[in-house]
């Protein structure tokens, strides 16, 4: 026997708890209806307002909309608005959710009007918002109810509507409050069919995790409880369709995991699937070994549950899913360590003492880009870190990197850019910049191959980091060695990257492996790098050093082409200042410089180089006819 909404009767006993509410009694506040000059389009089509379009506020919600997004009229009556009232499309499928999700006839409808409604990116957070965890926990206990036939038990891939029985009690007061049926009989016998419930369920929880603001409120719910129990149901399923509900709860249950909740997630779901997932990764069925494989990824990286996975296995089963050869599991598994080891300094220790080491360099040689870009984008993470650059080096981590690069050199000019190329260079950077290492890193098998990649001429990306290693390793008496007797013309090279390039930080890498070689500096090279240095000592300065040191601007492009035209007058000096290099090595603008002779003195500000008046540059055009020969630097 059912009652109607507002009726009662105060002679009857009263009920079992949890007691049956009215929609008088579960009241809730009105939402703040948003102000009409905040609002100049429809919040649903983005239609803007108009003097015939007018504005329209959702009683349950309180957004603004059109006429045609507000043409739906349903009684809210934890609102109390007991007669039909205006609402948009969106809070009115839920409100006819809630009413259906109570009529026990109506499960598989509700379970279908929840996925279709989430499948709606703008109407999750409505959802979240209003209760529809509430419908979702109700109905996935009717799918999972022990009458239910076990997920694992039937190989039928059409199985037949079962028998079911629903008990009032389950249904949460907030959902009763929304329902215009207050009390529901004490059980109702229907024919559902419990396969395709589920997977509308886990599709659903899918779809409104996707929002990362709706994963706390799903992941403190009982959903995860039950999700958790379907997981364990269906984790030796064979049928098909068995294997997609489990594959589908895998997926719900990966985007929860992210959530650092103890009393959910670490509790009840990672110690209680933390076995079966680590025996799920090496199933048969590859899509769900690659969806267990990032359950166990989120649940690894987690900060709550990230002890306990890593002494019950869990590391270990992520660093053998490095060596397997299928490319997205290797590729889950390099995502899965990277992070871990961001997590701080005793992570970075656990890792490198679990031998995950190995298995990325074993990675490099796959036949997979995205593999190797993966691998490498660990490798120079770790060689980032101080703790693990000797476990790199001790493991022969050198030399497959350098064959890395040689596939890099022998490529198309467009992928001397690539991510792998890039990555590599990053890692020789690091291990270049620790003293420890120099010895190891001066080897003619790593610099050669950075010296060939040199005259490539590849983006200023890879210049940056060459330069930078090869500064760093200027400090390396063996590495210098290796830099004066390279049959590559590195010298050479390594000049007229300022001039193809033209970056204010170049310059100053350059000048400082040239005078690390006893090579003369060019004196471009060497103003640029003067002006470079005196432009930062002015950032750094304060505003009245700054201001004083104003009158003395940088050479435009105006006065560097006048230059330009003296010093092809002046073939004396020209080949005065190409003594000590070949003529051919040196750009025209170096030898401008060295005709001009700018390097010779600071000017009355203290600045070299470039930063010159108009009046000492004027003298400095005179000088160029009265002088022969460069003035002395």
């Amino acid at each position: 026997m059912s009652t109607s909404v507002g009726s009662s009767d105060p002679s009857s006993p009263p009920p079992p708890p949890p007691p049956p509410q009215t929609s008088s009694t579960w009241k809730t506040s009105r939402p703040q209806w948003v102000k009409d000059e905040d609002a100049s389009v429809c919040s649903r089509c983005m239609e803007f307002f108009s003097t015939l379009n007018r504005r329209h506020h959702c009683r349950q919600c309180g957004h603004i909309f059109c006429g045609n997004c507000t043409q739906y009229r349903v009684a809210v009556p934890r609102l109390s608005y007991d007669t039909p009232v205006r609402v948009c499309k969106t809070c009115h499928d839920i409100t006819l959710i809630f009413q259906t999700s109570n009529d026990v006839a109506k499960v598989m409808e509700s379970a279908k009007g929840l996925l279709e409604l989430s499948a709606d990116v703008q109407s999750r957070d409505k959802m979240i918002e209003q209760g529809c965890i509430d419908i979702l926990a109700r109905l996935m206990q009717v799918a999972c109810s022990p009458s239910s036939p076990s997920s694992s038990s039937s190989s039928s891939p059409t199985p037949t509507p079962t028998t079911t029985t629903i008990v009032p009690s389950t249904i949460s007061p907030r959902a009763r409050a929304t329902s215009t049926n207050a009390t529901i009989t004490n059980s109702t016998t229907i024919s559902i069919n419990p396969r395709e419930l589920k997977l509308y369920l886990c599709r659903t929880i899918i779809n409104l995790a996707s929002l990362d603001p709706n994963v706390p409120p799903i992941a403190e719910s009982i959903v995860v409880s039950q999700l958790v129990d379907l997981f364990l149901a269906g984790a030796n399923a064979t049928s098909e369709t068995d294997l997609e509900i489990t594959r589908a709860v895998t997926v719900a249950l990966s985007l929860l995991a992210v959530h650092e909740s103890p009393s959910t997630i670490r509790n009840v779901l990672v110690e209680r699937c933390l076995p079966v997932v680590i025996d799920l990764t090496y199933s048969g069925d590859m899509q769900l070994r690659v969806r267990n494989a990032r359950l166990l990824e989120h649940m690894l990286i987690n900060a709550c549950s990230r002890d306990h996975v890593i002494e019950n296995g869990g590391l270990q089963a992520m660093i053998g899913l490095a060596l397997a050869e299928h490319a997205p599991l290797q590729i889950v598994a390099c995502r899965a360590i990277k992070k871990l080891c961001e997590s701080g300094e005793k992570a970075q220790i656990i890792v490198t003492d679990s031998g995950a080491v190995l298995p990325l360099i074993l990675m490099l040689a796959s036949s997979d880009q995205d593999v190797i870009e993966s691998a490498t984008d660990v490798i120079a993470s770790f060689a980032e870190m101080p703790i693990t650059q000797g476990t790199l080096l001790q493991a022969g981590i050198v030399h497959p990197l350098v064959d890395v690069i040689s596939s890099g050199i022998g490529a198309q000019k467009d992928k001397l850019a690539s991510p792998v190329l890039i990555n590599v260079l990053t890692t020789f950077s690091h291990l270049a910049a620790n003293q420890e290492l120099w010895d190891l890193m001066a080897d003619t098998q790593v610099i050669f191959p950075l010296i060939k990649l040199l005259g490539l001429t590849p983006p200023l990306s890879v210049i940056k980091i060459l330069l930078n290693i090869f500064s760093l390793q200027s400090e390396c008496p063996a590495a210098v060695a290796i830099f004066k007797n390279n049959p590559f013309s590195f010298f050479e090279k390594l000049i007229a990257t300022c001039s193809t390039y033209n970056h204010k930080s170049l310059p100053g890498f350059v000048a400082r492996v040239l005078q690390a070689c006893g090579v003369p500096v060019p004196g471009q090279i060497k103003a640029a790098n003067n002006r470079s240095m005196s432009v930062s000592r002015l950032l750094g300065s304060s505003s009245s050093s700054l201001s004083s040191s104003s009158s003395s601007p940088s050479l435009s492009q105006a006065e560097l082409s006048t230059l330009s035209s003296l010093a092809s007058s002046s073939s004396t000096t020209t080949r005065t200042t190409s003594a000590s290099l070949s003529s051919s090595s040196i750009p025209d603008l170096t030898k401008l410089t060295f005709a001009v002779g700018l390097n010779n003195s600071s000017n009355g500000n203290g600045t070299n180089g470039f930063m010159h008046t108009k009046a000492s540059l004027q003298s400095s055009r005179a000088s160029i006819h009265t002088s022969s020969s460069p003035s002395s630097s």
